[in-house]
């Protein structure tokens, strides 16, 4: 069963096209930085999830396509426990969605990020509205659609920090370097505790970790966000690339409440 994109969020982010200012400077790419956006664009992916000695019991989908105003670009994650686990977790859903700019070497910049989170009939929303030109970013966090917090955070420095998809997005379009084992990548981000920083790795064999369920033939890169991103203890990602360069399998670590969380694509 493919997820969907709330009604709410489908408005919401309407209203946040709408809001963005149009730019008279169309993105000019290289050959190759074309080649690498069009492999990305309609990334649309299912997963079976499990936890602890369960499996398939949540599904996922990963998708990332184009926004209705030219330059805009919207990715979003989105899961769901289902059967007896839903009932377990109180129905317990989570999704993220990002809308980000591509900028004129073949990047993308963060513009919105939002994550809902469904558990019991309570619905949390935090977003992250990025306004660079004035360096700040505003956060605001909601209960059942009442907003309770609203801050502006200033961004330090001259950094662009974006947040996980955004990122995600840049790692595999080659913004920050190529997919190979060995390569760290520092990159700035952001949370409601303000900039902080992603850190990716790329492991090596003999550091490839759950050999049981990470396949020799696959590429395993080592993420650590900020903890409140996944509602994790520990914010490890570890995320296992197929031939083609897409997630075949991922662990999200100790999510709290839940422990290991397994993601098999379909």
């Amino acid at each position: 069963m493919r997820l969907k994109i709330s009604i709410s969020l489908i408005v919401f982010l309407l209203n946040t096209v709408a809001a963005v200012p149009a730019s008279d400077d169309s993105p000019v790419l290289s050959e190759q930085g074309l080649a690498q956006i069009n492999a990305l664009l309609n990334h649309d992916v299912d997963y079976d999830l499990g936890f602890l000695w369960l499996d398939q019991v949540a599904q996922a989908n990963f998708k990332f396509q184009k926004s209705i105003k030219p330059g805009l670009y919207i990715a979003s994650l989105s899961a769901k426990t289902v059967g007896l686990a839903a009932t377990l977790t109180s129905n317990r859903r989570q999704q993220y969605v990002s809308m980000m700019r591509l900028m004129p070497d073949g990047s993308f910049r963060s513009v919105r990020h939002t994550s809902q989170k469904k558990k019991g009939g309570v619905v949390r929303d935090k977003v992250y509205t990025f306004d660079y030109e004035n360096r700040k970013v505003k956060y605001q966090y909601f209960k059942n659609n009442k907003l309770i917090t609203e801050k502006n955070i200033e961004i330090e420095g001259d950094s662009y920090p974006s947040d996980v998809l955004t990122t995600y997005f840049n790692l595999v379009a080659g913004a920050f370097g190529p997919l190979e084992v060995g390569a760290h990548y520092q990159v700035p981000a952001f949370s409601r505790r303000g900039i902080g920083t992603i850190i990716i790795d790329f492991l090596p064999p003999e550091k490839r970790p759950r050999k049981d369920f990470f396949s020799a033939d696959l590429l395993i890169c080592r993420v650590v966000v900020d903890q409140e991103v996944f509602d994790t203890k520990d914010g490890q990602i570890f995320i296992g690339y197929n031939k083609e360069l897409l997630p075949a399998r991922g662990v999200v670590t100790d999510i709290i409440g839940m422990g290991d969380v397994r993601g098999v694509m379909k």
